[in-house]
């Protein structure tokens, strides 16, 4: 993911946290809040996900790759924190796609519907996707 798209700043983290609408599911916690600034995104995997820095950097690259891809089709001027919880640290790449995604619809974030070779790198399923409105 391109570094224009990194929040990096730990008030704005802290701001998100607070402020922010969040929306979870079993393996994922996303929280995002509306901004005067181009989409940024920031994640964080604790030591609960798995106590070894190899795991969570590739829970970590995992989830950034899954973004990365859905950047386009998400609405603009939104920042978005992804939380990893415990199970991620088992979990394969669909898994993961599969829960953002999941989640990024339930937020309603969306503003216009996935192209299908995205869907197929990704690996999304059809059952996640049939729930999206698009603007």
């Amino acid at each position: 993911m391109q570094k224009k798209y990194r929040l990096k700043n730990g008030r704005v983290f802290r701001y998100l946290r607070l402020k922010g609408q969040s929306n979870a599911n079993k393996m994922l916690v996303l929280v995002h809040a509306p901004s005067k600034f181009p989409l940024k995104v920031g994640f964080i995997v604790s030591k609960k996900v798995d106590n070894r820095a190899v795991v969570r950097n590739k829970v970590r690259r995992r989830l950034r790759e899954a973004f990365r891809a859905m950047i386009p089709y998400l609405k603009d001027n939104v920042n978005y924190i992804v939380i990893a919880r415990e199970v991620c640290g088992e979990a394969n790449f669909e898994e993961l796609t599969n829960n953002l995604a999941h989640l990024i619809i339930k937020s309603d974030l969306f503003a216009r519907k996935i192209d299908d070779d995205v869907v197929e790198r990704l690996k999304l399923k059809q059952s996640v996707l049939e729930k999206a409105k698009f603007d």
